[in-house]
């Protein structure tokens, strides 16, 4: 998982590179980290559509960057190296529906120490949950994910406009 520094590439190029299957080409992976930055989640989830894979953006505890390409079902949270914790946000897309898959929430779990909030991508929603002290109204699960909240779906448009 390389560290990118978010930079928006000409749209036509950023394609281009996604089409010929050059997936991790730097301009793909630094306009993904800049529209996770930007917060245009519907942006950086229809780049990981045309690529065909899932795809994984980790901000560490300085905000900086960095950027994974999976496979078509799946992109695991990679600590990299030089990343300093805790990661303040793990984004990553699905394919269609925003939810938490089993891996996801075994990957929350195993990190749990390690990270602050999460977010996952579909085609035109998300799905986010966030660490607290205390367990929350609505928990992801037992163990350690009692301390993560089981937010509901929202569609792009009820998203605040943010940056990260």
């Amino acid at each position: 998982m390389p560290e990118v520094t978010p930079k928006a590439h000409d749209e036509g190029l950023v394609e281009r590179l996604v089409l010929s299957g050059e997936h991790s080409a730097m301009e793909v992976l630094e306009t993904i980290g800049a529209l996770a930055v930007d917060g245009d989640w519907e942006g950086m989830w229809s780049i990981a559509d045309m690529m065909g894979r899932e795809v994984s953006v980790l901000f560490d505890s300085e905000m900086r960057v960095w950027v994974d390409v999976g496979s078509a079902g799946q992109v695991k949270i990679t600590p990299p190296l030089g990343s300093t914790i805790p990661f303040r946000l793990w984004i990553h897309t699905h394919p269609w529906n925003a939810y938490w898959s089993s891996t996801d929430l075994i990957t929350i779990a195993s990190h749990s120490q390690i990270l602050e909030r999460a977010l996952v991508l579909g085609f035109d929603h998300m799905k986010s949950t966030e660490r607290s002290e205390q367990p929350p109204a609505r928990s992801l699960g037992d163990g350690p994910l009692l301390l993560w909240s089981d937010e509901p779906v929202l569609r792009y448009e009820e998203v605040p406009v943010q940056n990260v």
